[in-house]
């Protein structure tokens, strides 16, 4: 049976502590690595680029996030793919790891077995997704097709904009929602990718001519 080799990146050590156990009771899979942020899992991955199969991956983390640090990764390293493992199960954290190119998407509050199971499919290039996330991506597309206009932008995303309406730097919206300046700038880049505009004027003036505020 192949050794997995698993690079574990989260930002709390209690959480990689309990991770890495659970991991023990794995014939195949082997904690070879931790990190505690994006940019620590790129800089191991650059001095030790063929150690690691599957990068466990945390989204937010300081420094560099797991959603922008996905993105480095993929192109950076063809032969490692990446599995999220979060506690976030919001649409806007979902899409954004997918967009990121994450094969994976489970929730910390998954069993052993289930992460087992996520890991060994990622491996292979397989997705994985755990229920309550495909539940969410399908309702997601559902509203969608029901209201194209608004139903893509998130609950997250929508208090972001109405931050960004009232004026607020990213500095000031990250402190007002207890987020990372670079979790404020996905937020913000994926507004503007998703109603289709170029830049904060135009991002404006769309939100109140199309009511995405109150």
């Amino acid at each position: 049976m192949k050794e997995i080799r698993v690079l574990l990146a989260d930002d709390h050590l209690i959480i990689r502590d309990g991770i890495r156990y659970m991991l023990k009771g794995s014939k195949n899979i082997k904690v070879v690595a931790e990190a505690s942020n994006g940019t620590e899992v790129v800089q191991y991955l650059e001095n030790n680029p063929d150690t690691v199969d599957v990068v466990l991956m945390d989204i937010n983390m300081p420094e560099l996030n797991g959603i922008d640090a996905t993105e480095i990764i993929l192109k950076r390293f063809n032969n490692i793919n990446v599995l999220a493992l979060t506690m976030h199960a919001e649409e806007s954290y979902i899409m954004s790891m997918i967009k990121a190119g994450a094969l994976g998407y489970i929730l910390k509050e998954s069993s052993k077995e289930e992460l087992f199971q996520a890991i060994e499919m990622v491996l292979e290039g397989k997705k994985y997704y755990s229920n309550e996330v495909s539940v969410t991506m399908i309702n997601s597309m559902m509203d969608e097709e029901k209201n194209p206009s608004s139903a893509e932008i998130s609950e997250r995303e929508q208090e972001v904009l109405a931050l960004i309406i009232d004026g607020l730097t990213n500095v000031e919206i990250g402190k007002s929602l207890h987020i990372s300046n670079r979790t404020v700038e996905s937020h913000r880049r994926n507004i503007l990718q998703k109603l289709d505009v170029k830049n904060t004027a135009e991002l404006v003036r769309y939100a109140i001519q199309n009511n995405l505020v109150a």
